[in-house]
């Protein structure tokens, strides 16, 4: 009892203990799993670096993690860097740009302007502002003039349809939104009727402006087209602030900036501890674990697998695509973007099915609508068509050779589903989350298996053993019937000696 007792105190300072050990190394966590990815990518370089090195493991360790900070983490910094920088420089030109002399230019290319605007923007928040007053409670005090005004409007809008209907394929009709209108002006304030009036005038109007647009979607595609001032600051304000805590190079930047370089360096330093002490660290693993050392071993190898098969062969396309993206960029006349772009496409092309097609695709609209670069804008659409987007499906069957993947739907949901639980490391994570799940399910369907069969034979073992037994107790129990129902005993010495046998061949024959 004082046995049992004292193993379920060790149990619970055992689970407070984890909880604290948790708590302590939780802000680790991204640089650790940084630096077990890179040691299971770099290991053939590290195996390869060993006896060159005369089997001296912490020193083919630090070749190795040296290497990888100047081949791969400095020119991610440079490239981050340098999109940053170019980010400021986007941030000012939206600061100063008129975005509305280019949403003109669009409009008039593409017919998407609002039919008599100020007519239509004035009766639309009129009315807007009538619907709020009769759902707050209040009653609809409106003066004679206003309405007045009003109709006034709807009347520019009618000699508009008259003169321009033929040319712009409209078919609308303001008579209805006028009776209203008329209605409401000589209804009695707070009345039932008023607000009747208001109502049915709000629907008509509604009806009017989408075909004096031209439909559902065409009307859409105008209003979108139109933005009034007060969405372009809210669209312009809400970007500023989004960037602010990288681009304003103020104390947040610094922090961001000091947490980034402390996090590098936790994840460089243990790159070099698992290259150098990787085997000890997973015999000590073996020897803690409360599993079978063969579900450990499995687990690491399946970890190892993964980062080859899946993990090596996404950041590898995502590489390639962003560079040649970049190189798409600059040839279209982006130059003084490229660096942001390429990283965008290198962190979109992490997310199955839209990848880099995210980045390139827009770019090409904006080269086309703003720029008006037909030329370049075709351009890369079809480079990115053929080459970027077309490289995936060239680089992930030479990296993964034959191993198997993840089904597409399942990767999908595990980088989405990672990247809204764990941010941007979950691109990486989600993925191999679903992985151990898999490889845990399989050893507890063999675990379950073993378990379901020990039974079986032990019953079949049993009943094999029992009917035994039972054949050879009853057997003489029979025989000692039979003979003592039939003869006297038999002679011992006739029984003993053996009878000879007839060899019924035909040669035996005289």
């Amino acid at each position: 009892m004082a046995r049992f007792v004292s193993l379920l105190v060790l149990v619970a300072i055992l689970v407070i203990i984890s909880i604290i050990f948790f708590q302590v190394m939780a802000g680790f966590f991204v640089p650790l799993f940084l630096a077990a990815l890179l040691g299971v990518v770099v290991q053939p370089l590290y195996r390869w670096i060993l006896p060159h090195c005369g089997g001296y493991r912490y020193l083919s360790a630090g070749i190795t993690t040296a290497l990888v900070a100047l081949i791969v983490l400095l020119p991610i910094g440079l490239v981050v860097t340098t999109a940053i920088l170019e980010s400021r420089s986007l941030i000012d030109q939206l600061q100063r740009a008129d975005v509305r002399s280019k949403l003109d230019e669009l409009r008039k290319e593409f017919g998407l302007n609002i039919p008599c605007e100020p007519d239509v923007r004035h009766i639309e928040a009129t009315l807007h502002a009538w619907r709020d007053r009769q759902r707050s409670g209040v009653p609809l005090d409106v003066p004679a003039t206003q309405v007045d005004n009003l109709l006034t409007r709807v009347s520019n809008i009618e000699d508009w349809i008259k003169k321009h209907a033929l040319e712009a394929g409209v078919v609308a009709n303001a008579e209805e939104l006028k009776i209203q209108l008329d209605r409401l002006r000589e209804s009695p304030v707070g009345s039932v009727e008023r607000d009747e009036a208001q109502q049915v005038a709000d629907a008509e109007f509604r009806k009017l402006k989408l075909d004096l647009l031209g439909g559902t979607y065409r009307a859409w595609l105008t209003e979108w087209a139109n933005p009034n001032d007060e969405q372009i600051d809210r669209l312009r304000g809400s970007v500023l602030a989004s960037s602010a805590p990288v681009l304003s190079l103020g104390t947040d930047t610094v922090v961001m900036t000091l947490k980034l370089g402390f996090g590098l360096l936790i994840m460089i330093v243990s790159l070099f501890f698992l290259l150098a002490e990787g085997s000890k660290m997973l015999e000590a693993l073996i020897q803690i674990s409360p599993l079978e050392e063969q579900h450990v071993r499995e687990l690491a190898n399946e970890f190892d697998r993964a980062c080859r098969a899946i993990v090596s062969a996404t950041l590898l396309s995502a590489i390639a695509q962003g560079l040649l993206a970049g190189i798409g960029f600059y040839f279209a006349g982006l130059r003084s973007s490229v660096a942001l772009l390429m990283l965008l496409t290198m962190v979109l092309a992490l997310v199955p099915f839209t990848g880099a097609a995210a980045v390139w695709i827009p770019v090409s609209l904006y080269l086309y609508f703003f720029q008006g670069n037909m030329t370049a804008a075709i351009g890369l659409a079809i480079y990115g068509t053929l080459v970027i987007s077309a490289s995936d499906n060239v680089i992930k069957p030479l990296v993964l050779h034959g191993q198997s993947k993840l089904h597409p739907l399942l990767a999908l949901l595990s980088v989405l589903g990672g990247i809204q639980a764990l941010g941007p490391i979950g691109i990486v994570v989600g993925p191999m989350v679903v992985v151990f799940m898999q490889t845990l399910l399989k050893i507890l369907q063999r675990e379950l298996m073993s378990i379901d069969r020990a039974p079986w034979m032990f019953w079949r073992g049993f009943g094999a053993s029992a009917s035994s037994s039972t054949t050879s107790a009853t057997a003489p129990t029979a025989t000692t019937v039979i003979v003592n129902e039939s003869a006297p005993p038999p002679n011992p010495s006739e029984t003993d000696q053996p009878k000879p046998t007839k060899d019924p061949s035909p040669a035996s024959q005289p």
